[in-house]
């Protein structure tokens, strides 16, 4: 079984979507753990702010079922599939990484934004502080801890809405 790790975010009624995507990955995937959720303001285009986390999961399928299973995830909570990349999301399930498999294609593994973003770091280094990014051998806990980047984010202090 391969172990992957998808970030889940939203902007237009978080809790509700987050909460349903959620659910839908638990029923489809083998559950192991999610980090706590962040709130952070939209990156690349002005509106309003998100809650993120990051979830992992295990599963037999192969990389393109997941990140299929994602985008039916996501079109069911109202998200169309031509929606410009920078725009508000009703739900976004990005797959970060299957094992430590590295693929140039659609999808990039690992997603470049872990690197790039505080809402994926350190979401990631949350429930996986030890593990190793697979291109810059380093862990997600000292990546978050060398992070330069200028985007504030803040944990959540009550997230009774979730189930897991």
């Amino acid at each position: 079984m391969a172990t992957v790790f998808l970030g889940v975010g939203s902007n237009i009624d978080r809790e509700q979507h987050i909460l349903s995507g959620v659910i839908a990955l638990a029923e489809q995937f083998e559950w192991r753990q999610r980090s706590r959720v962040f709130e952070s303001r939209a990156v690349g285009f002005a509106g309003s702010d998100f809650y993120n986390l990051v979830v992992e999961v295990r599963t037999d399928c192969s990389i393109q079922q997941v990140w299929q299973c994602c985008k039916d995830i996501e079109e069911r909570n109202g998200r169309s599939p031509n929606s410009p990349k920078y725009s508000p999301r009703s739900l976004d399930i990005d797959m970060l990484l299957y094992d430590d498999e590295l693929n140039a294609e659609h999808p990039q593994l690992p997603r470049a934004e872990i690197l790039e973003n505080a809402f994926v770091l350190w979401p990631l280094a949350d429930i996986a502080p030890n593990r190793k990014h697979p291109l810059v051998h380093k862990t997600y806990a000292q990546l978050w801890r060398e992070y330069q980047g200028q985007q504030q984010l803040a944990p959540l202090t009550d997230e009774r809405w979730l189930p897991f």
